[in-house]
């Protein structure tokens, strides 16, 4: 299917969602040779490639399970065919009536693409892992720079920060011939085959606070200089300790581009001098899993009765942290800092928990994003080093000579600027 038919197809699906009689007559007469439940890390098109041996079949079971939904409402009612939820009931049609199906949309396809011009990018924002406040916020801004250039936007990711899956969803999604791809990588280098991939197809690739490789993507949009970031970490946990005592890192995982780079610079910084009365006693890993993460904390201060700090350069763990120090009874002997939002560490900073982290604003970074894929995908640039792009209330950016776009210096929370954020 070519990638003018695969927006003939979006086109359609917008249609029959503003038309659901037009919908409910396309897919009469379907019956549901199957019946599924969706499981977590399950999207349409590996539901089509699963039962069709085909990803781009994915309207066939979006088609049959909404005309379902009108006779039985115990069938899902898919409003947008790149969002399905855990525990949603399916109609999976046999494979001549999906075929059936896919045919007729065919047909109808370019008159329906006449009639809407076909300009809007098709664009998919990928987190590292779905149901993390940071990368949410990251899709609010996005979402802002969508709606700003006139293109669309899906959000898209695996329940887990998992390599294998992420390069499961990013084939579905070159599959697809998406417009273009922006992601934060769970292994720089893993996803390198896969990003080139997407490329070779014609598919711009921007990855986004966590990178891909070069070789891997058109351009990465870093969030603040590495060495930065990992430094102010520890400049504020000596500050908070008063400058010694025993430290440890929770980090995500333990093959996170970002996070390693950041830690590194975190150890470079601690051989200074005046951090001599400083130990780093420990590195572990949360997973960028709640649970986790709030586990290792406590094993933390078990293993390390002395502890007097924690680095957690990450949304996740950082919260996690701050709340083990709380239910531990610890507030005032063991200091958390690291990479958190002001929302979900407001309570932290305020118990003194958590008195003092630094973070970027993760909307903007979503923004720049969302604009630095589209002055590619739409010709304003080409993505190499020295192009200068315009990327909205943000201003003009430049890629370096790395290929690379940055978006700022980090900012610096506590308890006198904590109600002035709200992300």
């Amino acid at each position: 299917m070519s990638k003018k038919l695969t927006r003939f197809v979006a086109v359609l699906l917008l249609i029959a969602l503003l038309i659901p009689a037009a919908g409910a007559t396309f897919a009469q007469g379907v019956a549901c040779e199957e019946d599924y439940s969706v499981q977590a890390d399950d999207w349409l098109s590996k539901l089509a490639d699963k039962f069709y041996g085909d990803v781009l079949a994915y309207p066939a079971i979006f088609e049959a399970t909404n005309a379902a939904a009108k006779a039985d409402p115990s069938y899902a009612t898919i409003e947008n065919p790149d969002l399905i939820e855990v525990g949603w009931k399916l109609c999976i049609p046999s494979a001549e009536d999906a075929q059936a199906l896919l045919a007729g949309e065919s047909m109808m396809g370019g008159e329906m693409m006449a009639e809407s011009g076909g300009e809007a990018f098709n664009f998919v924002l990928v987190p590292k892992n779905l149901g993390n406040p940071y990368f949410d916020t990251a899709n609010v801004g996005a979402q802002e720079a969508a709606a700003e250039l006139g293109v669309n936007v899906t959000y898209q990711g695996s329940a887990t920060a998992d390599a294998t899956e992420q390069i499961q969803l990013l084939n579905s999604l070159i599959a697809q011939q998406v417009d273009g791809l922006a992601v934060s990588a769970n292994d720089a280098d893993a996803l390198v085959p896969t990003g080139k991939a997407a490329m070779e197809a014609g598919i711009p690739v921007v990855s986004w606070d966590s990178q891909i490789a070069p070789g891997g993507r058109n351009v990465h949009v870093n969030q603040a200089v590495a060495e930065d970031i990992g430094r102010v970490q520890v400049q504020i946990i000596a500050d908070l300790i008063g400058g010694e005592g025993q430290i440890a890192i929770l980090s995500a995982t333990s093959t996170a581009p970002n996070q390693n780079e950041w830690i590194e610079w975190m150890k470079d910084e601690l051989s200074k001098p005046e951090y001599a009365n400083i130990e780093l006693v420990a590195i572990v890993y949360g997973d960028d899993e709640d649970e986790k993460s709030y586990n290792e904390a406590q094993g933390l201060m078990k293993t390390y009765p002395e502890l007097k700090g924690i680095i957690s350069p990450t949304t996740v763990g950082i919260a996690a942290s701050a709340r083990a120090v709380q239910d531990a009874g610890k507030v005032g002997q063991v200091f958390v800092t690291g990479l958190g939002t002001p929302n979900q560490m407001r309570e932290y900073v305020k118990s003194g928990a958590a008195p003092k982290f630094a973070l970027w604003n993760p909307a903007d970074l979503g923004y720049l994003s969302i604009y630095t894929l589209y002055a590619i995908a739409s010709g304003q640039i080409e993505g190499k080093p020295g192009d200068t792009f315009n990327a909205g209330k943000l201003g003009q950016y430049t890629i370096d000579e790395n290929g690379v776009v940055l978006l700022g210096p980090p900012t610096i929370f506590d308890i006198n600027n904590i109600d002035d954020f709200n992300f």
